[in-house]
């Protein structure tokens, strides 16, 4: 039966669990241990990604098709070519950046 011990900040709680070998798959790491308390360890991914804009111009890519169908049922047809036109074009921009940025992290990640 646990008495709750293990859900007490660190440093607060029982400090018999210091000393005691870690079970499962975590591995034992010490207080010293780059200033991480028993038991924690480091979050996964250590690196994060960089900030990119290819998202929202996807997105924009995407309001623009979608407002060019909008648009269609006024029967003005060339605004209809133009707008989805751009939208296309801002699209695939976006979609290939963004695979080109992830392909160029993943290279960081192999080397």
């Amino acid at each position: 039966m646990s008495n709750g011990s293990e859900f007490n900040a660190p440093g607060t709680g029982n400090q018999s669990a210091v000393n005691q070998p870690s079970t499962g798959n975590q591995p034992a790491i010490s207080a010293s241990s780059e200033n991480i308390p028993p038991g924690w360890h480091k979050p996964l991914p250590e690196h994060l990604p960089k900030a990119a804009y290819w998202p929202a111009i996807m997105a924009l890519g995407i309001t623009f098709m979608l407002w060019g169908l909008a648009v269609g049922f006024n029967e003005v047809v060339s605004t209809i070519v133009i707008l989805v036109l751009i939208g296309l074009i801002l699209f695939s921009l976006a979609l290939a950046g963004w695979i080109g940025d992830l392909r160029d992290e993943r290279k960081d990640q192999n080397e």
